[in-house]
């Protein structure tokens, strides 16, 4: 297929711990060979620490989201995007409201070492996501 497009309503929704970070992918090991994407959403105040070993583009939708890594950090707005590069500590933060994002990843994050080690904190959403 040449061309497909995906909502939110397409992804499968994953929790991350007990936090308000939700991550819903679209493009998955279960139909993607090389890139990964999808939606996030992450509640006021919400944060989030990874080391990933694939590369990452976020696009903000909605609210301020800040990447922070030794080198520094950098915050984005709707309509802005962030690379990060792959093999870096990144610290993902919600600010005073909540943050829509989407993001694509290379290659599909969730056949990575690390995320498959982090498999008991990534836990399957049943249902409809909270407001």
């Amino acid at each position: 297929m040449a061309l497909q497009k995906y909502t939110a309503d397409d992804a499968k929704w994953i929790q991350f711990g007990e936090s308000d970070i939700f991550i819903g992918d679209v493009l998955h090991e279960g139909n993607s060979t090389s890139l990964g994407g999808g939606f996030a959403h992450f509640h006021p105040g919400t944060s989030m620490t990874w080391t990933p070993s694939y590369e990452e583009i976020i696009v903000v939708l909605s609210g301020a989201f800040t990447v922070e890594s030794a080198s520094g950090s950098v915050t984005a707005g709707p309509g802005e995007i962030v690379r990060v590069d792959s093999d870096a500590e990144v610290t993902f933060r919600a600010g005073t409201e909540k943050v829509v994002l989407a993001f694509a990843t290379y290659p599909v994050w969730g056949g990575t070492d690390e995320t498959k080690a982090s498999a008991s904190v990534l836990r399957p959403v049943s249902g409809p996501l909270p407001a």
